[in-house]
Order: structure tokens, then sequence, then C-alpha cells
């Protein structure tokens, strides 16, 4: 009996000890609402442990719940189902919760992007808001796939900030790829691939491989490419393919610098034989591997919304699971942000309602979206801003959140943070030498691109330019003495006129030596581009002066000669006009080259040339006067063909003038001797200076210019020292006489015998030397004597016997 009795007793003394509770206890009455969560907590089939996510929600949940400020009317609640990582367990548990009652308000999870992506795609249906932690996958990011779709990680894409922050830190410009095939990594890196253009970085390669392979080929193609920073992207059996590979193709060392998504486990690359590498060979490819990651804790001691610092976060954490090591604790600063996300925006909504006098409240939400929540869930969430555990949490127009990231390198076998990249300010590093090198050194992103101007050096410019300034000066110097001595007999009769204009030739010879000589190691480039345009006047006109002036001066002695019949008369005016004549066709020729396709400079710039010593890439380059329109040797060789002309003629001129006796009328064969000091070193130095000037313009300069210092200088000695020496001679003969004449008529003192015998030694030579001059003027006149009277002869040859009788009398 009394048995039987008990249970009533029992439940008489719950019912007595409620009421005792509500008398001491202020009424509360809270609406309960209620979030939907799919969380991956490990099992049988389960593909990722997350447990410490729920912990870490629930821990939030509580915290919400006992804030004052945050949704007071309300106790929150979250449904929770176990997608093990795996769509078809993530979808029964997303149907399980719209089906179960109470409604849900939002959805917290997936843990794993492949089971938040079916989700998300489908929950839009039933206008559900997601808010996952854990979801990395770039696809998510895609609005008009995932329009509700929000997380507190950040998207896999996140991490390509950092990276191109490290690159420019380093000032490296060209980066390999390499990464895991799956949809989750081919998203991230084409994005990547997109960032890196968009900053003027170049990518030398993208390579990609399936799970499970080995990429061999793929990582060949990268060191064909001389790829020297790669970024590898995979999960862990992945990287760990990719770094025993790329120890067997020698792609590790000073060279290297391997850039890695770092959530993996550590000492990942690690126990690794199955794929044929020891612990120490893989060390020496994942040796300074620098590697980029969420930053899941604030690195300040700013309290968060919560009013928890990191440490007291960390002990309530430890306190909260009772010290239990549940898996997956990285993201569960993730998930407790998400839990305080979701309620903050509820809150929002809730004042927002209260401030409108509306009749709804959230919790009127229905899967219908009648009362319109969902739009105001958005809306709150897009400008949600609050201090999360993990830092400012907040979301761009994608929903992916703006978060900072760890940059952490395998310093001496352990794996350091070392840096911290911010959003908002950029890259601030822990470490004094910020990342560490095996070679101390930053390597460099490939050979070093060396500049090489191939110009004319400076000193070969200097020399050149001294000896034209001394072949200037020198014939300055025989300017000045035919000028001074024109009215000598010996140089009268050499035209001292056309002489002037030869120096003026020889003149400018040098001048274009200078000219030929000026390039960017000199002077500025404008300059240059005008020296271009001076040679092609300078020296075909100066050749033509020159040149011109001696074929002039053989023409007249040509004429006189050869006309034996009658007395010929040239006159300097003739020269002149010869002259005259082979000039304006030179100014013809360079008139219409200037007006149709005038000579500029042109930088070409030759193949690169790879120093595998030094790791450089020499760049050659030079400049170069040409015509753009035309082809390259067309007007050179319309006025190489003109001087061939003038040449050739001149060579004849002086042919049939050989013989001729007097010196100081005839130049022939001083004519002949420039015409092959300057025709034969012309025909060698010019193809060679062609041929060689594409690469050697500093040789293909000190050739051109030899060939016309040479050639000008001999022209310019030939024409005028022989006159020079006639001058001295003539002048120490005078000088001769003169001392002869003071010598036997004004002295007044004897002489002895010796005296008078030297004296009239001297007497006696100066006579001879005239009396020679007369008989050779003699022999001139006999000579042209008796051409008259062979030309009368042969005329009486043709006469009849009486005219031919008084000819022979006027003969005798």
């Amino acid at each position: 009996m009394f048995l039987a009795q008990l249970p009533r007793q029992s439940d008489l003394l719950f019912v007595i000890a409620l009421v005792l509770l509500s008398l001491t206890l202020p009424t509360v009455c809270l609406t309960n609402i209620t979030l939907g969560g799919l969380f991956s907590l490990g099992g049988a089939g389960s593909d990722w442990d997350g447990s410490a996510i729920l912990q870490a929600a629930l821990m939030a949940l509580q915290h919400v719940n006992e804030d004052p400020t945050v949704l007071p009317d309300y106790h929150l609640h979250i449904e929770v189902k176990n997608s093990k990582c795996r769509p078809g367990e993530g979808m029964k548990g997303f149907v399980d919760l719209i089906n179960e009652e109470p409604t849900k308000l939002m959805l917290l999870g997936a843990s794993c992007s492949v089971v938040s992506q079916p989700v998300a795609e489908t929950s839009q249906h039933w206008n559900l808001v997601q808010m996952s932690f854990s979801s990395a996958s770039d696809v998510l990011s895609f609005k008009g796939r995932f329009p509700y779709f929000f997380r507190t990680n950040p998207a896999q894409s996140g991490l390509n900030t950092p990276r191109i922050a490290l690159l420019k830190e380093y000032r490296w410009e060209k980066v390999a790829i390499i990464h895991d095939s799956s949809e989750y990594f081919t998203s991230a890196i084409n994005t990547f691939s997109e960032e890196l253009y968009a900053n003027n970085l170049t990518v030398l390669a993208k390579e990609s491989f399936p799970a499970g392979e080995q990429p061999t080929v793929q990582l060949q193609n990268i060191k064909d490419k001389d790829a020297r920073i790669i970024v590898a992207s995979a999960y862990e059996d992945g990287l760990q393919r990719v770094f025993c590979e790329a120890y067997h193709l020698g792609m590790y060392g000073s060279r290297y610098t391997w850039m890695i998504e770092s959530w993996n486990s550590l000492n990942w690359w690690q126990n690794v034989s199955r794929l044929g590498c020891t612990n120490d060979q893989m060390y020496k490819v994942a040796e300074n591997y620098v590697g980029t990651v969420f930053l899941n804790l604030r690195t300040d001691n700013k309290s968060s919304r919560s009013g928890l610092t990191v440490s007291q976060y960390e002990d309530a954490y430890t306190s909260f699971t009772r010290g239990v090591p549940y898996a997956g604790k990285d993201f569960a600063s993730f998930g407790y942000d998400a839990v305080w996300a979701v309620a903050l925006a509820l809150h929002s909504t809730v004042e927002e309602l209260a401030a409108e006098n509306s009749s709804v409240r959230i919790e009127d939400f229905n899967y219908d979206n009648i009362s319109h929540l969902k739009e105001r869930f958005l809306k709150a969430l897009g400008t949600l801003s609050f201090e999360g555990i993990t830092g400012t949490v907040s979301f761009d127009r994608s929903g992916n959140r703006l978060a900072p990231f760890k940059i952490e390198q395998l310093i001496d076998g352990v794996e350091e943070d070392v840096g911290i990249y911010f959003p908002a300010s950029g890259l601030q590093w822990k470490r004094h030498g910020k990342l560490s090198f095996t070679a101390d050194r930053p390597p460099q992103d490939g050979p070093v691109r060396e500049f090489v101007y191939l110009g004319i050096h400076t000193p070969s410019f200097a020399v050149f330019t001294g000896l034209a300034v001394l072949g200037m000066g020198m014939t300055t110097a025989f300017l000045t003495v035919n000028i001074v001595f024109r009215d000598k007999r010996l140089v009268k009769l050499s035209c001292p006129n056309v002489n002037n204009v030869i120096a003026v030739g020889c003149f400018m010879c040098y001048v274009d030596v200078i000219v030929a000589g000026l390039n960017q190691n000199v002077v500025p480039r404008w300059i240059v581009n005008g020296a271009c345009l001076a040679q092609v006047w300078i020296l075909p006109i100066s050749f033509s002066l020159a040149f011109g002036g001696l074929f002039a001066k053989t023409w007249r002695v040509h004429v006189i000669f050869s006309n034996k019949t009658k007395r010929t008369k040239i006159y300097d005016s003739h020269l002149f006009a010869i002259i005259g004549v082979v000039v304006a066709v030179d100014i013809a020729i360079n008139s219409v080259w200037t007006a149709y396709d005038p000579s500029q400079l042109v930088l070409i710039t030759l193949d690169d040339h790879l120093d595998k010593e030094a790791d450089k890439i020499i760049e050659e380059s030079y400049d170069k006067c040409d015509s753009t329109k035309s082809p390259q040797f067309l007007w050179i060789g319309i006025i190489l063909f003109w001087k061939g002309i003038l040449l050739m003629y001149g060579a004849f001129l002086a042919w049939e003038t050989r013989n001729v006796t007097m010196s100081q009328l005839n130049d022939s064969k001083f004519i002949a001797v420039a015409i092959y000091n300057v025709a034969v070193p012309s025909i060698i130095v010019a193809p060679l200076a062609t041929f060689i000037s594409t690469d050697l313009p500093g040789v293909s300069y000190i050739l051109t210019a030899s060939c016309i210092l040479f050639g000008t200088t001999v022209t310019n000695c030939l024409i005028f020292i022989p006159k020079i020496i006639a001058l001295w001679q003539e002048r120490h003969e005078e000088a001769l006489q003169d001392q002869c004449l003071f010598t036997t008529c004004n002295q007044i003192a004897p002489q002895n015998a010796s005296s008078i015998q030297r004296s009239i030694k001297i007497v006696s030579v100066a006579v001879l030397k005239e009396k020679d001059k007369e008989i050779a003027e003699l022999k001139e006149q006999l000579e042209q004597k008796e051409l008259k009277i062979a030309g009368l002869m042969e005329l009486l040859g043709k006469s009849r016997p009486e005219q031919k009788l008084k000819i022979n009398n006027w003969v005798k």
C-alpha cells in the first residue's frame, strides 16, 4: 500500500516545489525562437569531424541568452543535425529541420563546402538565410547562385590578397600555380589568376592535377618555365604529392619559395614513405615554405561583443567543454562568432520593427516569407559590423567575411607565425627579419633582366673625336697655306680655288666622324635622332666636294692635253660648275629621301641572352638610323651607286692624264692613289660594318670612322703636302740665291780661296737650276711646235700639189 502511494506523494512534492519556486522568482515570459544547425560531428561514415565548432556555438548561444542587451524578449535555441561532411547526409538533415517543428528562422552551417552548396541552393526556396562557419569554397561567393549565404570564416579566395601582398613585399612579379583540380580549389585559383593580372603580376604557368595522382608532368612544365615562386593549393595528400615530386625534380633550395595554405595538420609533410620520399627529402622542399591561413583569434586584448577577450574566451571554452579535446578547434571561434552574428542580426530586425510600430514580429517568420522578414534579415546581416572573437566581423556583397590572415613559415622544422595581414592596413610582421630564406636573402622570381645598351663606348668615341679634331686642324692649316700662297706659280697652276673646295670637303668628312659617333652613351636621344638626319647630308656632300674637286682638276688637264689642235682655255667657273652638278645630284637624292622617308633613330632590341652562371637574362638593344617606309638599303644603295660612278670616272680621267709631266698642273697620280685608298677600304669595310652592326655597333663605328679618317687624311695629304714641300724648297732656294748675291757682290773684306770656291759653287748650283727650268720650258714649247707641225703636215697630205709647194716653202 505504501509502495503504491509513493508515486503520488512524489508528484505532490514536485508540485509543491514548483509553487514555492514561482513564489520566490520573478515571472519571466520569453518567446522561444529556433535556428537550424548542420554540423559535422564525426561518427560512422563521416568525412570530417568538427565537433569543437558545435561546442563553441552552444557556448555562444548560452552567452547570447544571458546577455540582457541582445534579444531580451527571446530565448534562442538550436536544433542540430549531423551532416558528416557529406552532401547526402547534409540534405537529409536539412529536410528533417524544415519538416520538424518549430519553424527555423535561419540556418547555421554547414561545416563543409560540399554540404553547404546543395543546402544553400535548396534552402533559398524556403527563404532561409544561411550562416556558415567553416565552408570556404569560392563557389559559394556567387550571389546569383547562393543569394542568402553568409559565412564568418574567410573564403578560399580570401587567401589571394595576402599572397599578392607578399609578392609585392619581395618584388616577385612572376609566379607559377599548381592546384588540385576539384572545384573547391579551381574556383579560388581562377580568381587568384585574375587578381594577379589586375596587379600587373605574371603567371608563368598554371597547372592542375586530379586528387590522388602524381603531378609529375605539371611540375616539369613549371620547372621548364623556370618558375621560382610557386603557389601550391591542395588538400594535405595533394601537397604531399607535390612536394615529393618537387624533390625528385630538384625544385627546392635557395632558388625556390613555396607558398601554400597552412591549415593542414602539423608536420603534414612527414611520414610519406608511401610516396617514395623520406622525411629529410620532404624537408628539403618544405623548408621555409610560406603559409597563409585565416586568423581564428584576434591578436589584441580588446573585448569582443560578448565581453570576452581572447584569453577569457579560451578559458570559457575549456570550462564549457570540461577540457575535452574536441576535433576542429581551429574553426570553433568562427562558430562562436556565427551565433553572435545571427543573434545580432535578429536583434537589429527586432529594433527596426519596433521603430516602425510594426505588428510583425520575428517569430512570425515562415518558409513562405509572408511577412517579408527574409529581406530584413538579409539587410541586417549585410550592414552588420561587430567585434567578434576572431576580429571585426563584417560581410561584403558576396556574403564573404572581411577577415585578417596569418602568415606562417616553416623555420627550423617548426611552423611559426611571422606576420598578419589586415585588409585595412596590410602586412604587419611579428618577426624582425620578416620571412626567413635559405640563402639569407629572398630568391629571385627568375633570372634578373639586365638591359644593356650596345652604344658606342665613350673611350672609342673620345679617341676618334680627337683624331677627327686633329684632322680638322690639319685641314684648316692646309686651307690657310693654300689661301696665303695662292699667287705663287706652283699653287696657282693647281687651281687654288678648287683646292679650297677640296679642303672644305675633307673638313666635313672629319665632322661626319664626330656626328656618326653620337649616341645615348654621350648625348640625349633627341640629339642622336638629329644626328641621324645630319649624317644623310654631311657625308655624301663632303665626298662630292672633296673628290668632285679632284675630278674637276683632272678633267681640266685631260681637256687641255687631249685637244692638241687648238688652244683651250678652262676657267675656274667651269670647274665650279662641275662640282656644283655633282653636289646638286646629292642634294636632289637627299631631298627626296628626307621628304619621303627621312632617316630617324630606331631602337633595335636583340634576342634575350641567358647567363646561367649569373642567373640573369641580358636584353641588348642599340640605336640604328633607318628609314621606316622604304627598304633598308634603298637610299644608301642609290647614293653608293652614284658615288661609284664618280670614282670610276675619276679613275678614267687619272689614267688618261697619267703621262702629263707638269706636276704643278697634274694631280692625276695623287688622285689615283686617293681613289685606291678610298675605294678599296670602302669595299671591304662597308659590308663588314653592315654585317656586324646588328650586335656590335661600337665595332661598326670604329671600322667606319677608321675608313673615313684614313681615306680623308690620305687624300688631304696627297693634295696639299707636295705643294707645301715645293713651296718650302722654293723658299729655301730663294734664300740661297739671296745669300749668294750678298756673298759675291756686297762683301768688302777680301775672301780666302775656300770661301770664294764655296760662293762660286753656290752660284753655279743656282744658275744651273735656273737653266734647267728654262730648258724644260723650251722643251715644252718645242713639243707644242712639233705638234703644230705634225698637224700641218697632216693637212698637207690632203692638199693639191701647188698648195704643198707653198706650205713647204712656208715651213722652210
